[in-house]
């Protein structure tokens, strides 16, 4: 089986969503920046024994974009209040952004 590789970025993914603990199977393998990166951000990587797979992590390849988000929360305020309430666009691309 294919070997998965847990990056910087990933790590940022999951200290993002709130993950201090990742555990670690044979088929992962760490870049040296994810070490760094876990260590900076307080995430403890847990190798787990011997011939024992990682558990299914969340992909930060698999989130949706800023698009694909912008046009589901539009589609689904726009089919709740029948028609596009004024500013909406403005709206959902503040937080997007985070912006205030």
């Amino acid at each position: 089986m294919a070997k998965k590789f847990l990056t910087a970025k990933d790590i940022d993914f999951h200290a993002d969503q709130g993950v201090k603990e990742i555990h670690i199977g044979d088929d992962v393998v760490i870049t040296d920046l994810g070490q760094e990166r876990a260590r900076e951000r307080g995430v403890t990587l847990t190798r787990l024994p011997a011939g024992v797979k990682s558990p299914p992590h969340p992909s930060c390849e698999a989130m949706p974009s800023d698009a694909e988000i912008f046009a589901q929360v539009r589609s689904a305020v726009i089919a709740r209040f029948g028609g596009t309430p004024d500013g909406l666009d403005q709206i959902i691309q503040k937080v997007l952004t985070g912006k205030e």
